[in-house]
């Protein structure tokens, strides 16, 4: 009996010596910084021709495309978004909880056929972003095609 306790006292005390380093602290040990979570917004505002906030329309935040988005047969990938809504009486919608980077925002109006595009980028130092999105005047010729919306 004296040979088995013999046999397991080192690996008991390797075991208890692992549970306490696992424990232990050093001296120069700092607290790991932590990334924070995604707190930057974009707030979209979308405008008809005259400059009227355009209720309801279509929103959709995209991350803008990289040259890296494209398939094993080198065709570009069609996009997803990662957030849609609608604009509320103001003409705005807001995304928010977003990490830095580069986005693009689609926005349109079924009533009218009205489509434009905006891109905005988001930086640590900079997390809030606006854009305004001027749809422009409907036209039998281009079915109220783009324009080129204003801006940050």
């Amino acid at each position: 009996m004296f040979r088995l306790v013999n046999s397991f006292a080192p690996v008991v005390a390797l075991i208890a010596l692992a549970m306490f380093a696992s424990h232990a602290v050093r001296a120069d040990d700092a607290p790991a910084s932590q990334p924070s979570s995604p707190s930057g917004s974009i707030v979209v505002t979308v405008l008809d021709s005259s400059g009227k906030p355009v209720v309801k329309a279509s929103v959709k935040l995209y991350n803008k495309k990289k040259k890296s988005d494209v398939d094993a047969n080198g065709e570009t990938k069609k996009p997803k978004a990662i957030s849609t809504g609608k604009t509320d009486e103001d003409g705005k919608y807001t995304f928010s909880g977003l990490a830095s980077g580069d986005y693009k925002i689609n926005a349109s109006y079924k009533k009218t056929g009205s489509k434009a595009s905006a891109t905005v980028n988001i930086t640590d130092d900079a997390p809030n972003g606006t854009v305004t999105i001027n749809f422009a005047a409907v036209d039998a010729g281009n079915g109220g095609a783009t324009t080129a919306p204003s801006g940050q």
